[in-house]
């Protein structure tokens, strides 16, 4: 099983890729769901990595050894997600239901500060969450590494022009990311970041998470400490056929780190978090689509922080007195 999720290669040629964008595009939902099931076949035959990863996860979820039913489930959600993906990015969203659950509390602090951080997970669908925010005058751009997963990317820029708009650009690292991200917390948009997954050269921290030892990325709480912008969760849940559920939750009107013992703030934070994502694991376990190994081994980690990476550089611009920190706290919200 890989220990890394960038091992994993798209396996889906750019002619395949393609037709599946051209049908979902071109007919109605429910006829396009019926070639998921050979599809879900096909990697249920032959992704054996995926398939390790799904039942270690599947069984610390469901309390019981998952059944092959239970892997065909898990997969055909992550592959209904992936279809209705495109269909949100067309706004061909006619057959598609999303329930919303926005407390009082979120719909205040967006009231008076449009311009915050939405942490998201690889979990059900990110782009209901879009889909939402925007049809409520809340637009969201999305910090995303284009080089990985350019094919699917580039196929979904296609189906929506406004999309390469709307996204920040990860690998670009830096003080021009940390900029970008303050210019468009300051123009009133919703900034959405993944939260959940770390590449070996990414300072992290460990927490405990469905029962084992996991490893959050602590870039986004640096972030969140330097811009001083309100930080909501959310999480769309896919319900099986053609629903959703659209989940927000208000986590801290802003966080500051503080000099002494700030990694011991960073891991409480992420605990806080990490029970958060597990509470909505629990509500819909199929959702969860981080197919490798995701808990810790002592073999295979430790806590030294990177020399370098995707996100080091992020972590160390954003610690108070380094770079352009102070630059980009907002001091109308600092606590």
């Amino acid at each position: 099983m890989t220990r890394n999720w960038r091992d994993q290669t798209e396996r889906a040629s750019r002619f395949w890729l393609r037709l599946i964008v051209w049908m979902a595009t071109h007919w109605r939902r429910r006829w396009v769901r019926l070639f998921l099931y050979p599809i879900v076949g096909y990697f249920l035959l032959t992704s054996r990595a995926a398939l390790e990863a799904s039942r270690d996860y599947l069984r610390r979820t469901l309390g019981h050894e998952p059944t092959l039913l239970d892997q065909w489930r898990h997969l055909f959600a992550f592959a209904s997600c992936t279809l209705d993906r495109i269909l949100f990015l067309s706004d061909r969203i006619r057959d598609i239901e999303i329930d919303i659950h926005r407390p009082e509390a979120v719909r205040a602090m967006v009231a008076r500060n449009p311009g915050c951080l939405l942490f998201v997970a690889h979990f059900g669908s990110s782009e209901s969450l879009r889909v939402m925010a925007d049809k409520r005058g809340l637009p969201l751009s999305i910090l995303l590494d284009r080089k990985h997963g350019w094919m699917l990317t580039e196929l979904l820029e296609q189906v929506n022009p406004e999309l390469s708009s709307t996204v920040i650009d990860a690998s670009e690292r830096g003080p021009t990311l940390v900029l970008k991200l303050k210019e468009t917390l300051e123009a009133g948009r919703m900034v959405g970041i993944m939260v959940d997954r770390t590449v070996p050269t990414e300072r992290c921290v460990e927490v405990e998470f469905l029962g084992g030892k996991a490893r959050l990325p602590i870039g986004p709480w640096y972030l969140a400490s330097a811009l001083q912008v309100p930080i909501i969760l959310g999480f769309g849940c896919y319900l099986g056929g053609n629903r959703y559920a659209a989940h927000w939750e208000l986590f801290a009107e802003s966080i500051r780190l503080p000099r002494v013992d700030r990694e011991a703030a960073i891991r409480q934070l992420t605990q806080k978090y990490a029970r958060r994502l597990e509470y909505y694991v629990h509500l819909a376990p199929y959702n969860w689509f981080n197919f490798y190994d995701f808990w810790s081994t002592e073999e295979t980690h430790d806590d030294r922080p990177a020399a370098g990476g995707e996100s080091a550089d992020i972590d160390t611009l954003a610690e108070p007195g380094h770079g352009n920190a102070a630059g980009t706290k907002r001091g109308s919200n600092s606590p």
